[in-house]
């Protein structure tokens, strides 16, 4: 009994051990958003296929302020568009994969854009670090598994740089989530890592599933 008492124990460490070096360092839980970000509401709707041009020139909703204190834990109101999108639908995208980063919040940050060779005017998706998720443990189970496709399937097995790692040929993916406004960077100049800069800041986070496509013209 104490033996097996001692093996248990030492396996307890391990995976301890194991689950902290994929952490980023000093990784923690986001703040602006972060329950909007952490939970899909509309997670069983049939999703609202997009084509990827028409998604970044999706308009700012009018009148949001930077880190908007009216939307720290609610939807953005419906706002007249063309494409008849309000933050929160489950949206459907395709794109080219480019890069995939380690948020110090844990997420999977992920830039695609329309171009196989240019990762510019992209597109930022992302998909949470499971344990954070908010809300129904199927949104934990499907952010898990969505993690492990883009590390086993993309990335060569490797967990992603904090810093990014550039895909050496890019992927053609589809990428399913919740549409989602990042009014943290209203104002900014244009976000991207490594160079390649974003065309909108609207997202899709978080990202409940992506998988690696045809694409056009192939």
């Amino acid at each position: 009994m104490e033996k097996r008492m001692i093996v248990c124990f030492l396996m307890l460490i391990f995976c301890v051990a194991f689950l902290s070096a994929q952490k980023p360092k000093g990784m923690k839980p986001g703040v602006e958003r972060w329950l909007i970000k952490t939970s899909a509401h509309e997670l069983y709707e049939t999703p609202k296929v997009i084509a990827f041009d028409d998604l970044v020139a999706l308009p700012d909703p009018g009148g949001v302020s930077k880190n908007d204190s009216r939307y720290q834990d609610a939807f953005i109101p419906t706002f007249q568009n063309s494409l008849n999108l309000h933050e929160g639908d489950i949206v459907s995208v395709s794109g080219w994969l480019h890069l995939v980063a380690y948020e110090t919040d844990g997420d999977y940050h992920i830039q695609i854009s329309n171009s196989a060779t240019s990762g510019d005017h992209c597109l930022i998706i992302e998909v949470p670090y499971p344990t954070y998720v908010k809300n129904a443990l199927n949104l934990k189970k499907l952010c898990s598994a969505e993690r492990s496709t883009i590390k086993k399937s993309m990335l060569g097995g490797k967990e992603p740089t904090p810093s990014g790692t550039v895909l050496k040929n890019a992927i053609y993916v589809t990428a399913t989530g919740q549409l989602f406004y990042d009014d943290s960077h209203v104002g900014d100049k244009p976000r991207g890592k490594k160079g390649m800069h974003a065309a909108t800041l609207w997202e899709l986070h978080p990202v409940t599933k992506i998988e690696i496509t045809k694409a056009p013209g192939n």
